[in-house]
């Protein structure tokens, strides 16, 4: 395995809650409908792709901004602007604000009974919003991502409300996993609680219900080092929780590298991990 730095990463502070207040989400307008672009939509109504009015939308996508981020691990939102007196100039209090560039349904005809020829028309949805986290104190760009929800990503329905309902719980499902892995949640090895030959089986983990730790959570176990002054950490097995013992302390089962484990907890290494998901 490769010895990849991450100074940046492993210089945080371990867990440590960011609140992000989501402040506007702009948008370009529609352009202006005529005659013939109603008549042209009628004639396509069959197959193709119509344009939303972004306006009508901005909360909802705004909404499912706020909803993403607030289910992370260590992001909380709140709606709006800080008080003076909540920012901290620590990077702990960032800002969000995003640009909606296009919502739209893609529509086809879709036979129900040969026999009958019955048809009826489906849809999907389209989404594509960029968003922007900012230091509070600086106005500096922490991160920018473009968020695209495309027709791989959901299921034909049969109206254009569900379609764009749908594409909205997606895109919230992207912003949290996008957040998730840029600030993941860390631990430590504490003890190894079973062994078998020379591979570690179970470990206990100095992570818990109080951070948002679950049964089932994938966690990467990594050798972390100081080389030249900079912070490495090097990949050595998979865990995952199998049990929720308290606030600070979960029970793993090591599903990868047992006995790269094992071998880095009798030598005493400083064994960390990191979420997965």
């Amino acid at each position: 395995m490769a010895l990849v730095l991450t100074s940046t990463v492993w210089a945080q502070e371990r867990n440590r809650i960011i609140t992000v207040a989501v402040t506007d989400v702009s948008y370009h307008k529609q352009e202006k409908t005529t005659v013939s672009t109603v008549l042209g939509a009628l004639l396509d109504a069959s197959v193709g792709q119509v344009t939303i009015d972004k306006g009508k939308y901005v909360d909802a996508v705004r909404a499912r901004i706020i909803g993403g981020i607030s289910k992370t691990y260590r992001l909380r939102s709140i709606d709006g602007q800080y008080k003076p007196e909540e920012v901290k100039d620590d990077g702990s209090t960032l800002y969000a604000d995003a640009t909606l560039t296009n919502i739209s349904t893609t529509q086809k005809e879709e036979i129900v009974n040969k026999e009958k020829n019955t048809k009826r028309i489906v849809y999907k949805a389209q989404i594509s919003v960029t968003v922007r986290l900012k230091d509070a104190v600086t106005d500096k760009v922490v991160n920018s991502s473009t968020f695209n929800v495309s027709d791989y990503d959901c299921s034909w329905v049969e109206t254009s409300e569900g379609a764009i309902t749908n594409a909205l719980e997606r895109l919230q499902k992207k912003i949290r996993d996008h957040y998730d892995r840029m600030y993941p949640l860390r631990a430590a090895i504490i003890e190894g609680a079973s062994e078998k030959k020379d591979k570690q089986k179970e470990v206990y983990i100095d992570l818990g219900s109080a951070n948002r730790a679950f049964v089932g959570m994938h966690m990467a176990v990594c050798i972390q080092k100081t080389i030249a002054g900079k912070d490495a950490s090097k990949e050595i097995g998979k865990i995952k929780i199998t049990e929720i013992l308290g606030d600070e302390i979960s029970l793993c089962k090591v599903q990868k590298g047992g006995a790269l484990i094992k071998e880095a907890l009798d030598k005493g290494e400083n064994v960390v991990v990191v979420s997965l998901e």
